[in-house]
């Protein structure tokens, strides 16, 4: 299941309406989506005493528990003075340093104009790889220039049919069984002579031990 997560609280935002777009091609591929509405789900600001245990059914608890039952995102979020939304900023803060492990996430920022809704890709994209995840390679970056008269521009199509054929072929990484301990070091042999057991010295590496006499 993919999860749409929008950092927007306008209900007509050009970043709504472009994780509409994706959302509309990931369930065409038979996948499941789902959307957090953080304007409506997650409102409180972020309680930094419930980080490390949160009550069952708060805010941070029902977060997490959504992130983890999902195999890969999306994010939205309107650009703000050249960066995401503070909405997106505080529902980041609510997740562990793993939460988006093994799981790839697509970014999309719209904007005034396409260079400062794409400085707010970048930074998403550095926060998805603090919490272990995977940002795809194509980003939106979009202006209500992309809708003229409120359609999607054929170029908007054409990013996004990339963004969600990344995001789908991701396959998380295998693991690989661990090693197994290394043998022990054979000990050196020991010779009986006459006089006592001595302990031969060990050859050097590669070279075939010495023939003792006695």
């Amino acid at each position: 299941m993919i999860l749409g997560i929008l950092g927007s609280a306008d209900r007509d935002s050009v970043s709504r309406r472009v994780l509409e777009l994706a959302a509309t091609r990931i369930r065409a591929a038979g996948t499941a989506y789902e959307l957090i509405d953080l304007s409506v789900e997650f409102t409180q600001q972020h309680r930094i005493d419930d980080y490390e245990d949160p009550p069952p059914g708060s805010q941070t608890a029902r977060l997490r528990a959504r992130i983890a039952g999902s195999s890969g995102a999306v994010m939205a979020t309107p650009v703000y003075h050249g960066s995401y939304s503070g909405l997106l900023k505080n529902a980041l803060d609510h997740l562990t340093g793993k939460a988006l492990a093994d799981r790839p996430v697509g970014l999309i920022a719209a904007g005034g104009g396409p260079r400062g809704a794409g400085t707010a890709c970048d930074q998403m994209r550095s926060v998805v790889r603090a919490l272990g995840g995977w940002a795809v390679p194509t980003h939106i970056a979009s202006t209500g220039g992309d809708f003229t008269p409120g359609a999607p521009l054929e170029g908007l199509h054409e990013r996004m049919d990339d963004l969600v054929a990344e995001l789908l072929s991701f396959r998380p990484p295998r693991r690989l069984p661990p090693s197994p301990p290394s043998p022990a070091p054979l000990a050196p042999p020991v010779l009986v002579t006459a006089a006592g057991a001595v302990r031969a010295p060990r050859p050097p590496a590669g070279e075939p031990p010495a023939l003792l006499l006695c």
